[in-house]
């Protein structure tokens, strides 16, 4: 029996839904990428932990300060004695030692030459420093991982898209071998293939839609901020980056650059703390003293003035320079390896923006040959020149063409994003250097 051809409208629909495919491009959150940015700043877990690190470690800074000011001291001092001593001289009686004492001491302690403590406040301020780094740091790497999840969900949410679409063309593709096995030009088989292709397509949505909201809740924990509905967004016009030597030049101002360079310079200064201990130290105090026993010297208000030389030498005074010099050797160590770690995450960054630049060419000519080898399918379909098998397998490799350059797209959106967080720049910072 002959093929009935395919009605106009048949067609038309057909051909509408396969263009509405091969036009469902990426997508993003409605809210810009800055927005997420700029509130992970604030509301990221590591961020805030970051933040309050380096808040102590400017306290201890402080406090380390504070050894080498001078310092004030007040004491009162009640005391019952069993016995009154007193002489008397003439016609005045002179208390020496009362039966109720009372004294106050005043005290003002002033460091005069204490290298060890002085060094070890410097350390401590490097390591305030190193505190800030580790802070702008943590910064880069929640903006490292907001941008993977935005554009993760901006990848599940066009696919989404792409597989409702493709759903739609598999309900067009059953209804119309309904047509034709009602008019005797298709047979059980075409219909069965056609109704499991339209229930394979319901599975794609579905892991499409969990992919969404895994990847909303994702973005959400991270930034701090709900995202909202999908809207289109244009695609990459696949422009290549400046030369990889410019990059490359940036690696050495990164906040894990300079992070490990702080910390080495704190060991030096602890190596240098460790040393001075072994120097002896000067201080002077003076001290005022009001009582009511009063001695011989009959005056209630006594100062004194002293000045001090402290040295101590111990096992572990010796020892502790020997440990702080190897510290200074892996802090050399951690230091050379950052910047290496540095300049690696730019020449990766920049490579996978490149095979990005080639993958998502490839991507879209593939999804657009897949995409009209359906619609070829299913036009030669409804003169009778293919199978049913032929157009179910066409539209799905429509759509496996059509997932693979929505996963180009994002990647290659990721991987320019990250060429700018290694290089210690803004994921959005479109400049090249």
């Amino acid at each position: 029996m002959p093929t009935p051809p395919r009605t106009p409208r048949q067609l038309l629909s057909l051909s509408a839904i396969i263009t509405a495919l091969l036009a469902a491009g990426p997508a993003a959150a409605t809210q810009p990428l800055e927005e997420f940015l700029d509130r992970a700043k604030k509301a990221s877990f590591d961020g805030r932990d970051a933040e309050v690190a380096k808040r102590q470690r400017e306290a201890e800074a402080d406090a380390s300060l504070g050894r080498l000011l001078p310092s004030i001291s007040a004491r009162g001092v009640y005391t019952r004695n069993q016995y009154e001593a007193s002489a008397q001289l003439g016609p005045n009686k002179l208390t020496i030692v009362p039966q109720d004492q009372l004294d106050a001491f005043f005290q003002l302690d002033v460091p005069i030459i204490d290298l060890a403590s002085y060094y070890r406040y410097r350390a401590a301020r490097a390591s305030e420093r190193v505190a800030g780094e580790q802070e702008k740091l943590s910064q880069l790497e929640v903006s490292r991982a907001v941008t993977r999840g935005y554009y993760q969900l901006v990848g599940a949410s066009a696919l989404v898209r792409a597989a409702r679409e493709s759903e739609k063309l598999a309900a067009a593709n059953l209804k119309t071998v309904d047509d034709r096995r009602a008019a005797g030009a298709a047979t059980e088989l075409d219909r069965e293939r056609a109704r499991a292709n339209v229930e394979r397509a319901k599975q794609d949505v579905a892991d499409a839609e969990l992919a969404v909201a895994l990847s909303s809740r994702a973005l959400e924990t991270l930034s701090g901020l709900s995202p909202t509905e999908a809207a289109a967004f244009p695609e990459d016009d696949l422009h290549p980056e400046s030369p990889l030597d410019k990059w490359l030049a940036l690696a050495g101002e990164t906040p894990q650059e300079r992070t490990a360079r702080e910390a080495s310079r704190a060991s030096t200064l602890n190596k240098k703390a460790a040393v001075a201990a072994l120097l002896p130290t000067i201080s002077g105090s003076a001290q005022e003293r009001l009582t009511n026993a009063t001695g011989f010297a009959g005056k209630e208000s006594i100062y004194t003035l002293q000045l001090q030389l402290s040295w101590r030498l111990d096992y572990g005074t010796l020892a502790t320079p020997a440990a702080q010099a190897v510290a200074i050797e892996a802090a050399k160590v951690r230091e050379e390896r950052a910047q290496r770690s540095a300049a690696d995450a730019v020449f990766e960054a920049y490579r996978r923006v490149e095979a990005g630049i080639v993958k998502g060419r490839s991507a879209r000519a593939q999804a657009q040959a897949a995409t009209h080898a359906a619609e070829l399918a299913a036009d030669r379909f409804g003169a009778g020149a293919s199978t049913q098998l032929d157009v179910t397998q066409a539209q799905r490799d429509a759509f496996l063409a059509e997932a693979a350059r929505i996963q180009a797209d994002a990647d290659l959106a990721f991987a320019r994003a990250q060429l700018r967080i290694a290089a210690g720049r803004a994921p959005s910072d479109r400049r090249n250097p």
